[in-house]
């Protein structure tokens, strides 16, 4: 059944969204990777991963994170990140499809055919859809053998995983101490010291801000700031300005002509009653076609007259098709009906039926002018990426040893040099916003050797080069420029030592029961689902030890509460507890992804790892 799937599907024409189906290529051996490279990226038992085939990975999940980001990346995503957690999860997919495999674990066609017939991505709103499923594919150069590998891969793992995770149990006594431990009550008596209060009340003398002036110094010096010289190149305005060649394009639009490409039949959307042989067939027929003909529907004539079981499971629908899918009997009457017109009784070796067009789908214009806008489109986007990626290799080229200029690098490409503002090392604007781009830019050969700088890649169609222009080195600031700074360090820093200082003489005070003042603590009373207190408080409250008394702690807000756990009370019944059934489960939960994180970090310990960290950990 899985081949003739493939047979049905062969001549389609397939694309695919990733943000649909991700599929991990690379440890099944299906990414088409174009290098013969022998460096590799890491080794596992007797498994090779080229750099070649881990950078394919990490540019499939760049092209991810684009989706889902919008085109901008964030600067956290750096190659180096992404490079490491997709190191960690090939490892751990290849981990668990070796150790599957040495046990002998199996999947069966009919799951397989199962798993690709229940994926909501190959289905439309009538369900499976094979169109679809087969245009999911093409964009990672899948065929349809190689995503049951894939699904027979995903299935075996799946297997080792949950013999673990669903086998894991907690005993009653477990299940019982959680849910008390979960759902108890605590009374709690706590009292707020505002730290903007106590900020307020602190003045710092001018006397205590110049000591420190004079004693710090050197810490208070303006940042370096420098302006830059850089190219910006950017894939999408490469594409826009590529020219157009007529011919290229007729060509284009005459061989894809040529392959059929263009070649698309009128589509029906049919209606469709089968009354089949039997001694009243023929009077049957002619009853159901009048009362179509009077007006009733198809699903009402389908229900009354056809004993047909397809008839009566459809009502009356056959769905959406062209006249070289339907047998000559019907596709001949097909021909002939306009929109929503009853044919005449067609007989046939299964009976006589009766049909009408819902409605006709009629192939848009294909004409060369009608197609010629998308051609263009494509064209310019295939041979603008291609400048594109011809540029970061030959920039990258000349680049690579340091000895030449920018204005060298722009007249070799016809590039024009841009010039920015200056930008300090914490500071810049636009493009010169972003950390990483300022952080390249300000390295210490960037500046003093007046090198050009890497290139920078703002996201995966953007990069810049960049060499200093001008650099205005540090200096010192001056007492009236940096006293305010000072002051406002100190006032915070003393507000600081105050406010511990009153919250720990308090809590002594109180675990001593020596009260020179009467405090006006709050009490507090209920579960850590409670509402009457804030989120800051009630993680407190419940990660606090009853035992020990009086306790301080700081708030997110830099408040200071000083409190004690006065009593804690368990719920006597668990069985009447509200959501137990979730908490169970989550905790269930938990303890079986615990346990099976131990059986993969076994597998990882005792299996052959190398790693070429050089290339790994490379920004």
């Amino acid at each position: 059944m899985l081949s003739r799937i493939r047979e049905n599907l062969s001549t389609w024409v397939i694309a695919i969204l990733l943000f649909l189906v991700a599929i991990p290529l690379i440890f099944m051996g299906l990414g088409n990777y174009q290098t013969t490279s022998e460096t590799f990226s890491f080794k596992i038992n007797d498994r090779t991963i080229t750099s070649a085939q881990l950078e394919q990975e990490v540019y499939q999940y760049r092209q991810a994170l684009q989706k889902n980001f919008g085109g901008a990346i964030p600067p956290l995503y750096t190659n180096k990140f992404i490079r490491n957690i997709t190191v960690d999860y090939m490892m751990r997919t290849i981990l668990m499809d070796q150790t599957s495999r040495a046990l002998g674990l199996a999947f069966h066609n009919k799951s397989i055919l199962n798993q690709i017939y229940a994926t909501s991505s190959f289905k439309d709103e009538k369900g499976f859809n094979t169109n679809i499923y087969k245009s999911q594919l093409y964009k990672i150069n899948m065929t349809p053998k190689n995503y049951e590998r894939y699904v027979y891969q995903k299935g075996i793992t799946e297997q080792l995983k949950k013999s673990i995770t669903d086998t894991a149990i907690l005993t009653n006594t477990e299940k019982d101490d959680l849910l008390k431990s979960r759902y108890h009550e605590r009374i709690i008596g706590y009292l707020t010291l505002n730290y903007d209060d106590i900020k307020t009340s602190i003045k710092v003398p001018k006397e205590k801000i110049e000591h420190y002036y004079k004693s710090n110094k050197k810490n208070y010096m303006t940042s370096r700031s420098a302006s830059f010289s850089y190219l910006d190149i950017n894939k999408n305005e490469i594409i826009n300005k590529v020219k157009i060649d007529d011919d290229k394009i007729k060509n284009i639009y005459s061989e894809r002509l040529t392959e059929g490409e263009y070649t698309e039949p009128t589509k029906y959307d049919l209606n469709h009653i089968l009354i089949p042989h039997n001694k009243e067939a023929l009077n049957t027929a002619k009853k159901a076609h009048n009362s179509l003909l009077k007006g009733k529907t198809y699903k009402e004539v389908a229900k009354v007259y056809s004993k047909d079981i397809e008839t009566q499971n459809s009502e009356g629908y056959l769905g959406e098709f062209i006249l070289d899918d339907l047998p000559d009997y019907l596709s001949n009457s097909v021909s002939t009906l306009e929109t929503n017109e009853i044919s005449t009784i067609i007989e046939s070796d299964k009976g006589y039926h009766i049909i009408s067009i819902n409605k006709k789908t009629i192939p848009k214009d294909n004409s060369y002018q009608a197609i010629r806008p998308k051609l263009i489109k494509e064209y310019k986007k295939e041979i603008g990426t291609r400048k594109y990626f011809d540029l970061i290799d030959g920039i990258s080229e000349i680049n690579f040893t340091k000895q030449t200029t920018l204005q060298n690098i722009a007249d070799e490409f016809n590039l024009n040099i841009k010039t920015s503002k200056p930008i300090t090392e914490i500071e810049g604007y636009s493009i010169f916003n972003y950390d990483f781009v300022r952080k390249e830019l300000f390295k210490k050969e960037v500046l003093e050797e007046n090198i050009t700088s890497d290139l920078i890649y703002l996201n995966d169609d953007r990069f810049i080069i960049g060499q200093k222009k001008s650099y205005q080195k540090p200096e010192q600031m001056s007492y009236e420029d940096s006293k305010e700074i000072i002051s406002a360090l100190l006032r915070e820093q003393e507000s600081d030592n105050e406010i511990i200082k009153i919250a720990e003489n308090i809590r002594d005070d109180m675990n001593a029961n020596i009260v020179s003042k009467k405090y006006n603590f709050k009490t507090f009373k209920g579960t850590i689902d409670s509402k009457t207190i804030n989120d800051n408080l009630r993680n407190i409250f419940f990660s606090a030890n009853s035992n020990i008394g009086y306790q301080t702690s700081r708030l997110n807000n830099n408040d200071y509460i000083v409190f004690a756990v006065n009593s804690i009370k368990y719920p006597k019944n668990i069985k009447n507890l509200k959501d137990s059934d979730d908490f169970y489960n989550f905790a269930l939960n938990t303890r079986s992804e615990t346990e099976f994180k131990y059986f993969y970090n076994v597998l990882k310990s005792k299996a052959d790892i190398e790693i070429n960290y050089e290339l790994i950990n490379r920004d």
